[in-house]
């Protein structure tokens, strides 16, 4: 076929040449199919990642990208240095049930791996949720969507965060679909059920809230005994959750 973008021949569901998207490819942080041509993502805004032999091929018009991104991540080094100096408002603004985690303490990004620098800026959206800082939540989303994106691989726990961090920006159709990866590939797993619940709460939809209180309640016995460690990391978050399912269902657990 030919690319729509740069018009050379391509196969596969991106292009070698340039790493735009072809016909059958989806977005690897939302899920959702993306258009032929495509360079970012039209439901979640991620761009889209052009495969290694497309990087390797073409590294001249992939040097400004590079440069940016560069760019972009010593800024969220600058401002996520900062977060140490606010996160004990932030604790002391409720918390952040989302991570259920520690306040965060200063530490050089450069020390960081990918998904730690992905995870810190999860964690900064969520505090700035608690303190009803919008402005802080427009920002650091799209730099904490492009963060996830860039990973080999999203495990059940990343897709939680993205769908959360979706939630936050009003984006429920994507935290949708990201319940449905983590359902596809994790069946029965407690954090797709959350995501729902969370969407069916944000609209409003009481009985969908309902139902999917009971689903998480129905399974959270056995999904604990399971040891999945993302449980632990996100224990606080899955304790209030229980607590509200109770408190929303008649008190009991199936």
């Amino acid at each position: 076929m030919t690319c729509p973008t740069c018009g050379k021949e391509a196969g596969g569901r991106f292009c070698s040449n340039c790493g735009a998207a072809l016909s059958g490819a989806t977005c690897r942080v939302c899920s959702a199919p993306l258009s032929p041509g495509a360079r970012f993502c039209h439901l979640c805004g991620s761009a889209v990642a052009a495969p290694p032999s497309a990087a390797a091929g073409s590294k001249a018009q992939w040097l400004p990208w590079t440069v940016a991104a560069a760019a972009a991540a010593a800024l969220v080094g600058v401002l996520l240095g900062r977060s140490g100096e606010s996160s004990a408002s932030g604790a002391a603004a409720g918390g952040f049930a989302a991570s259920g985690g520690a306040p965060m303490a200063t530490t050089d990004i450069s020390s960081m791996t990918p998904r730690e620098r992905a995870d810190r800026l999860f964690d900064r959206i969520m505090r700035a949720a608690a303190r009803g800082d919008t402005g802080e939540i427009e920002f650091f989303t799209p730099m904490a969507l492009q963060a996830y994106a860039l990973l080999d691989q999203l495990d059940a726990d990343a897709r939680y965060h993205i769908g959360l961090i979706q939630a936050e920006a009003g984006n429920l159709d994507a935290t949708l679909a990201q319940a449905d990866s983590i359902e596809r590939t994790w069946p029965g797993h407690l954090f797709g059920g959350m995501l729902r619940a969370e969407v069916a709460r944000r609209r409003g939809q009481s009985s969908e809230l309902r139902r999917w209180y009971r689903w998480f309640l129905e399974r959270y016995e056995r999904e604990q005994a399971s040891g999945k460690p993302e449980y632990s990391d996100h224990r606080t978050a899955l304790e209030a959750f229980r607590n509200d399912a109770l408190a929303n269902t008649g008190g009991t657990e199936r």
